[in-house]
This record gives structure tokens, sequence and C-alpha cells, in this order.
């Protein structure tokens, strides 16, 4: 099963009087455990298009389909719980609770999920182990570097094991060298774990490592390029 289905999925947002179009016509399948790039110029409506498949925004046209369940379905509570519990989401600014440690950080999606504390325990200890943090595990945010920082919100993002994470410009806040390697870290992290990653982006080193890429110019798909690093090979 593909974790991403859209049908004629639009978006329109409210200027006054007037509705300007941010998504038309969107049909779109995102194959599993992939690497894919929402790929435009800012103002595309990428970002848009990822707020709908993560649940974050609702499309006024359209069915959005993850992992087999229509999100139109789904009343405000059960979407909500459906992110938590199914869906891993990476920021552009990281997004960290400042008062809580890089261990509270990434145990708090499975505090949400009501894990019991020993899993809760072996979880955050493999995941910060598996992103090469376990040695800051009682850092706070404000102690990490931006790179360290991005590795615990990558940390975070797989604690409930996704099969589906969202990145929004991932890279946007990092210098090349930490960019190339989150990119790298992230990579490794979707195969080991198994999970899709989507990311929006415009950053050339995000698309160079995409699998798959979606271009996106004016709220309309205008092509999607598929097996990518197969074609490199």
């Amino acid at each position: 099963m593909n974790p991403v289905v859209l049908h004629g999925v639009g978006k329109r947002y409210r200027l006054g009087q007037v509705d300007i179009p941010a998504l038309t016509g969107i049909d779109l399948e995102i194959h599993p455990n992939r690497f894919t790039v929402l790929s435009g110029p800012s103002g595309s409506g990428k970002t848009t298009l990822l707020n709908l498949i993560g649940g974050i925004d609702r499309p006024d046209d359209g069915r959005v389909v993850i992992d087999g369940q229509d999100l139109a379905q789904l009343d405000d509570d059960a979407l909500s719980d459906f992110r938590a519990r199914r869906l891993g989401f990476v920021f552009q600014n990281f997004n960290l609770l400042p008062v809580l440690t890089a261990f509270e950080n990434v145990e708090y999606p499975l505090l949400l999920t009501g894990a019991a504390k020993p899993e809760r325990r072996r979880r955050v200890d493999e995941l910060l182990s598996a992103v090469g943090l376990a040695d800051k595990a009682a850092s706070r945010p404000n102690q990490l570097s931006g790179g360290q920082r991005q590795r615990v919100a990558i940390a975070r993002a797989l604690a409930t094991s996704p099969r589906l994470v969202l990145a929004d410009e991932p890279t946007a806040n990092l210098d090349s060298h930490t960019g190339a390697a989150i990119l790298a870290l992230m990579r490794q992290m979707q195969r080991d774990y198994q999970a899709s990653f989507v990311f929006s982006s415009h950053d050339p080193q995000v698309l160079a490592q995409a699998d798959d890429a979606v271009h996106i110019r004016d709220g309309v798909i205008t092509r999607v390029v598929r097996n990518l690093q197969g074609a490199a090979a």
C-alpha cells in the first residue's frame, strides 16, 4: 500500500474578497520506503501540500489518503491522534521544547501515545544512539548546535515508529556541511527504520538525495520523476 495517495486535491486561501488558489488538481501517489522531495520555488505550493499530507491543514477539494486512511473521515480529535501515532515531523526551526532535555524531547510523542515507561526509555535510548547523541541525552536545546538539534528532531520524528515522516525544509537553517550530514543521517534512518520520508525543499542537496522528485509550480504538479538514485547508478 502506498503511504500517501492524493486525488484531485485543491486548496484556496481567502484574501479579502478574493480566493487565492494555493494548489489545484493535485493527483499524486508517494511510494513506500522512499526519499520523496516536493520541489519548487518559494510560493509554489510545496509547503501547503506537505501540510495537507500531514493533516495540519485540510483540502478544499479532493481526498488525502494516508496509510489507507481518508483524512476527511476523521474529526479534529481523531486527526490529532492519527498524526501523533502514525506520522513523524521534522521542521525547519527544529521545534524542540526548550525546557526539555534531548531525551525528554524524543520521549514526548511516546508520552502522548501512552507508551509505558520501560518502552519509552528503550526507544529513546535506541534513537539517540542511532543519531549519535547518546552522550547528549541530558542536554537542553540551547546547549546543542543546530545540527545536533536537528538530529534530536529526527529521533523524535521516529519515536512512534511511523511509516511516514514529513520534513519541511530540514536543511534551511544549517550550513552546507551540516546539511549534508543531516541528509545522510536521514537517508540512513529511512533505510534502517523502513519509513517513507517526504521533504519540501528547494535545496539542491536535498534534491540530489531524492529517490523520487515531485516538481511543483504555481500550485500545480508539473513533473514527477521516479527512481532518481537508480538512474544515477
